[in-house]
């Protein structure tokens, strides 16, 4: 066991560095830089006053109705940053061979497969609390809003990074980067937009029935949206409450199975035969 425990900590520290390495770092870094300024311009609301149709609106107000859509975009975009890192983490050592030399020594695969898998996240984590406890921090002491929901979607956006990055990690065994890029691209964007379609929908009416395909994510799919979304949500001052724990649960249901799927395809396949796009 605590063999097992060395490698894991070697092979994720060299997992880390490696995503440090890479061009990706540098996109991480003005990522944290944009988000950052966005958010410094966005919090001066305060300052002047903010009016429309030549009426002052109160700023309280107008950052209940702002802050949680900031927050919440800047959370997705640590999440796409993990499912981005992480589409190639795995299958790339693979396919230059590299992983070959760790598992002879012998390392477990499944031990593997979680130091890759908890070197992706931790750049891209590392990279998120930094632009989230930033972002909080400015809207918390410049707006006075409460720090509470910002540290459960925090926790949201953690738990949506597993679960985005463990997949994308899986789907990297079976399929080309540029079809696994895509998919976080695209789907982690329209999976967020439909559950926070579907949560304003609830938090209007809560008996209202929601159906098309932001009902077939809101029942089968990760809630990404209503972990971060959801949290954040009580800032808007006509929002009394937004039950996060349910949403909460359930990423970390998606996450355990999800790298239970990494361990699963990463078992079955044979290793030294890569693939490409």
């Amino acid at each position: 066991m605590r063999r097992a425990l060395r490698a894991f900590l070697s092979l994720t520290a060299e997992a880390c560095r490696d995503g440090l390495r890479r061009r990706f770092a540098f996109v991480a870094g003005a990522v944290l830089l944009l988000g950052l300024g966005a958010t410094e311009s966005c919090t001066t609301l305060e300052i002047g006053a903010v009016s429309v149709n030549d009426r002052t609106l109160d700023p309280q107000t107008v950052a209940g109705f702002l802050a949680p859509f900031l927050f919440a975009v800047q959370a997705l975009l640590v999440v796409v940053m993990a499912g981005v890192l992480a589409s190639d983490h795995l299958a790339r050592p693979l396919e230059e061979g590299s992983a070959l030399l760790w598992l002879a020594r012998p390392v477990d695969r499944a031990i593997f497969a979680a130091a890759r898998l908890g070197g992706a996240l931790g750049v891209a984590l590392g990279a998120g609390l930094i632009l989230l406890a930033g972002t909080a921090g400015m809207l918390v002491v410049r707006q006075g809003l409460a720090i509470g929901p910002a540290l459960l979607a925090m926790l949201g956006t953690a738990l949506s990074c597993v679960v985005v990055a463990a997949l994308a990690m899986a789907a990297s065994l079976r399929l080309g980067r540029t079809a696994v890029l895509l998919l976080v691209v695209v789907g982690v964007p329209l999976i967020a937009a439909a559950n926070s379609w579907a949560l304003a929908s609830m938090l209007i009416d809560p008996q209202a029935e929601v159906g098309g395909i932001s009902g077939v994510l809101l029942r089968f799919g990760p809630p990404l949206g209503f972990g971060i979304f959801g949290p954040v949500s009580v800032w808007n001052p006509y929002v009394q409450e937004a039950h996060a724990g349910p949403a909460l649960l359930r990423l970390g249901l998606w996450a355990f199975g999800a790298f239970g799927l990494i361990w699963l395809c990463f078992r079955r396949m044979e290793l030294g035969a890569g693939h490409s796009d």
